[in-house]
């Protein structure tokens, strides 16, 4: 009679979280289908217009890049010594006899390989230069028809003219809307950029793009479907021209264009019009379509992504399919997860709790023996799996633990290894570099009468290109050396310190006659003495150097000191040239320069290695400066550098990586080192 009641019992329990659950997944599961249903059309609307918008911006960014990429090659070029030469020697040979004289050929034969070189390198189907007067002087591709672009026909009024009359009024690169030639059928856009020669243009060079390379960028129709295409137009007078190939009409690019107000390509009149927004339109070819729209301000054109609305709305039928799937799945995980939870609440309390006691006193190899099918056994489960999750993690941490040793021995591995690199660096590197000296030298000494003035020229760039050499693998060295080494912090007399470079800057300072003002009764430090002097040693002497030149007032430099409430504040201000604030940030860059090696000596790694020792004492760095109003670097020191390191440690502990006992261990290691 006992059995019969419980089994009873227990089919009650069951059946009694079926129907519950049943109840509680239904409901919302009818609710929801028919919302998803009714709103599916909608959504997949909108999910497809972001997943256009995402194809159009990135597409544009890709287009943008594609042809700043080649702004940026031809500005390059238009500043490259060699095409001043070019336009010079181009210009006289042009004057005396055109592109037949045997001056223009010279001309030719010289800068020619040059120049196509440069059109082959960076994709250019043409490479112009055109003088200050407007001619052109020089095609790779065209010698036969140089003319002027005023005059011309080809030229006159057209976008390659119209070009150069903007570039010659600005120091910038610009580019011009495509024009399609009829008698080529294709399109060109022109990118050109002045060429100046002491604050005077003397001419610019330009280059000719068809639309194959921007093609290429728009041709990709990933995540664009079955039907999904970029469209690309400019506006040519009172039409739209689509100005690379369509999907479904590769013959389109500057043949196939739109009237501004036909009921077609409305995605396309209001991208022109400088519009950005999405919606149902219809395309060229007749068809409903969603598009995503917007204007490339840069270049002028109109870029719309659209895919057709029969294929957006194929998905809703879909869908709808795929939901009452999921919901029969669902309903039948129900139904099996109310069975699972009924049968498995039976387990006794007492044994639970036992198993519990000991799993607090720290016995994870406990484990609850399930016996009955109720909430406690599922209880009791969850109890196994908290114990196996945290055996699991025990077994990390040791696993992180052996982890961290191998890396540390690779880690003396490899600076063993990178000790071998700075010595043959040091060695071997500077080998060569005295030799290239030591023959330049002799070249100067012995042939000296024997060169004319460009060959001295050379010998001399020979030895300044080396000694320029020598000077960076002194700085990688350097730099590697900070890196690398860890000196002792200790007790530092800031005054001394700053004595001792003084005494290091002594000839530069008198050599230039500079003021130098250090504060005085700066308090004693704890720092790394060492990198600290190279800081002061750096700083003081780029104060020197940039006060020296362009400066109607005698240079000034000052060292200046002030306490915080947790950190050691210095400062070394000059009144030298300034740096603009948009380079702040970027002169702290690895051999980043803003000058001329003819302007200002060295390497540019001297901001860097003051802001990699400033990094290694958990401090700060920064400048303070405008155009011509003097510089003022800025730097602070923690004023307790062992409690900064400790945090690091604890950060470790926390995250898991180590435990705390190893952290006590290292730091006792650390101390006893120091001792």
């Amino acid at each position: 009679m006992a059995k019969l009641q419980k089994r009873i019992k227990a089919r009650s329990i069951t059946i009694k979280f079926i129907l519950w659950f049943l109840v509680i997944s239904l409901v919302p599961l009818i609710i929801a289908t028919y919302i998803s249903y009714s709103s599916s059309c909608k959504l997949l609307e909108e999910a497809v217009s972001k997943s256009l918008l995402a194809v159009a911006d990135n597409k544009a960014n890709q287009v943008e890049a594609f042809l700043r990429e080649k702004e940026e090659g031809i500005e390059t070029l238009s500043r490259t010594p060699e095409i001043i030469n070019a336009i010079e020697l181009f210009d006289v040979a042009y004057d005396k006899g055109g592109v037949e004289s045997e001056e223009y050929k010279m001309a030719y034969e010289k800068f020619g390989p040059l120049l196509a070189y440069y059109q082959r390198r960076f994709g250019y189907d043409d490479v112009y230069l055109i003088r200050s007067y407007g001619d052109v002087v020089f095609s790779v591709n065209k010698k036969d028809a140089l003319h002027s672009i005023y005059i011309y026909e080809p030229y006159k009024d057209s976008q390659l003219s119209r070009l150069f009359i903007e570039v010659s009024m600005s120091p910038e690169p610009k580019i011009s809307d495509f024009e399609y030639s009829p008698r080529t059928k294709e399109g060109a856009i022109y990118i050109a950029a002045p060429v100046f020669k002491e604050d005077r243009v003397i001419g610019a060079v330009v280059a000719q793009m068809g639309n194959k390379g921007i093609f290429e960028v728009v041709r990709d129709y990933k995540g664009l479907g079955r039907t999904g295409e970029i469209v690309l137009a400019s506006k040519f007078g009172e039409t739209i021209s689509f100005i690379t190939p369509l999907r479904f009409d590769p013959d389109a690019a500057f043949k196939r264009r739109i009237k501004f107000g036909s009921p077609e390509g409305l995605a396309e009149q209001k991208a022109i019009q400088g519009e950005k927004g999405s919606g149902i339109s219809v395309d060229y070819r007749g068809k409903e379509v969603l598009a995503v729209w917007r204007y490339l301000p840069s270049f002028r054109w109109a870029m719309v992504a659209k895919m057709d609305t029969d294929e957006v709305y194929d998905s809703a039928g879909k869908l709808r399919n795929t939901l009452f799937v999921i919901s029969l799945g669902l309903l039948a995980l129900v139904v099996i997860m109310a069975v699972i939870i009924a049968n498995s609440i039976a387990n006794p309390i007492r044994e639970l709790t036992k198993v519990s006691g000991v799993i607090a006193n720290g016995d994870l190899s406990a484990r609850a023996r399930i016996k009955s099918k109720d909430e406690i056994g599922e209880l009791a489960q969850s109890f196994n799996q908290m114990t196996d999750s945290l055996l699991e993690a025990k077994a990390s941490v040791e696993q992180k633990k052996a982890e961290l040793e191998v890396q540390k021995r690779l880690l003396e591995k490899a600076n063993k290894e990178l000790d071998s690199f700075v010595y043959t660096a040091s060695h071997d590197l500077r080998a060569p570099l005295r030799g290239i000296v030591a023959f330049a030298n002799f070249l100067e000494e012995d042939y000296k009468d024997q060169l004319n003035k460009e060959g001295q020229d050379f010998v001399k760039e020979i030895k300044e290109g080396a000694k320029r050499m020598n000077d960076l693998i002194d700085d990688l060295l350097k730099l590697s050396h900070i890196s690398r080494i860890q000196n002792p912090y200790e007790d530092v007399n800031m005054n001394e310190l700053l004595d001792a470079v003084v005494k290091r800057l002594d000839f530069d300072i008198k050599e230039i006659n500079a003021d130098l003002k250090i504060q005085k009764n700066i308090p004693i430090i704890r720092c790394d003495r060492i990198k600290m002097t190279e800081v002061f040693l750096n700083l003081i002497n780029n104060a020197i150097k940039f006060s020296s030149k362009n400066n109607k007032e005698s240079p000034r430099v000052a060292v200046d000191y002030a306490e915080e409430n947790e950190f050691h504040k210095f400062s070394v201000k000059d009144n030298g040239i300034g740096i603009d604030p948009q380079y702040h940030e970027q002169i702290f860059g690895l051999f980043k320069r803003l000058h001329t090696q003819e302007e200002y000596e060295g390497t540019g790694a001297g901001l860097h290695i003051v802001k990699r020792i400033i990094d290694d004492h958990n401090g700060e760095i920064w400048v303070e400066s405008e155009p011509g109003k003097g510089a003022a670097f800025y730097f602070t020191i923690p004023k307790d550098i062992e409690k900064k390191k400790k945090k690091i440690g604890e950060i470790l502990v926390e995250e898991g990586l180590i435990t705390e006992e190893n952290l006590k261990d290292a730091l006792k290691k650390q101390e006893k080192d120091k001792a």
